[in-house]
């Protein structure tokens, strides 16, 4: 459609490497806080995967998207688990490094990239995203039952900001709702995305918060459209918003 205000994916992975080896599991002293992760969120079939997290996986990862986020504040039930690193990654050796992917069913691979069905009772998809060029502007928590390390509220702000120019998903939109409820205003959502991401631009983000027309945005309550709109209207100018460090994680 004229005028759309999204812009086609940008890649963000760096090129293949070489494989993955078991480490111990390890939490740095380096992270700040622990929390109490909302685990009610989670369908049975993730919730027995979680528990497997704890001896399982390599601390370079970290928590992102929409699970991550209904984590830390409830607000929605998990489709997935989506794990980011620095570190470049290799499918056939990530799988014999970490023992919850035995069995499970490689249906996507990519340079640095790899998307596990798990089945546990029921599917959970697992993706892995390696070799990424992608710093924080926040500290990473770590879930007190389990070690997973999860990104912050601020990263995961920068991370939905940018999304939306890329994709039209009602779900994006509510997880900006949830965000602005947890006190990240808009503005510092668009700081930390332009402190993250090199090609990012706030005003393609606020003509897509003011634009419902496209995927299934039309199904966004009328209160959410409004409460976006209003929100990106008010907007003069980003946050300034420092990098916190060039690694998603410190190891």
């Amino acid at each position: 459609m004229a005028g759309d205000p999204r812009s086609s994916v940008v890649a963000l992975l760096a090129p293949p490497a070489g494989p993955w080896t078991r480490r111990p599991r390890t939490i740095p002293t380096v992270i700040v806080s622990t929390f109490a992760a909302k685990l009610d969120i989670l369908p049975a079939a993730q919730r027995r995967l979680w528990d497997e997290f704890r001896d399982g996986l390599p601390s370079p990862f970290v928590l992102y998207g929409g699970t991550a986020l209904a984590l830390r504040t409830g607000s929605r039930e998990s489709e997935d688990f989506d794990f980011f690193s620095n570190d470049p990654l290799d499918a056939h050796s990530l799988r014999d490094a970490l023992s919850f992917l035995t069995h499970a069913e490689l249906i996507r691979a990519a340079p640095s990239t790899a998307t596990y069905l798990v089945d546990r009772a029921g599917p959970v998809k697992v993706s892995f995203f390696g070799g990424l060029p992608l710093g924080r502007v926040g500290e990473v928590s770590v879930c007190a039952d389990n070690g997973v390390r999860v990104a912050s509220l601020l990263d995961l702000a920068a991370q939905k900001v940018r999304v939306v120019q890329i994709r039209a998903e009602r779900k994006d939109y509510l997880d900006l709702m949830t965000l602005l409820a947890y006190g990240v205003s808009l503005p510092q959502a668009l700081g930390a995305a332009r402190a993250l991401y090199a090609d990012f631009a706030p005003l393609v983000t606020l003509k897509a918060l003011s634009y419902f027309d496209d995927g299934d945005l039309g199904s966004l309550p009328n209160e959410v459209k409004q409460a976006l709109s209003e929100a990106a209207a008010k907007v003069h100018t980003p946050a300034r918003v420092a990098r916190l460090s060039d690694r998603l994680a410190e190891s």
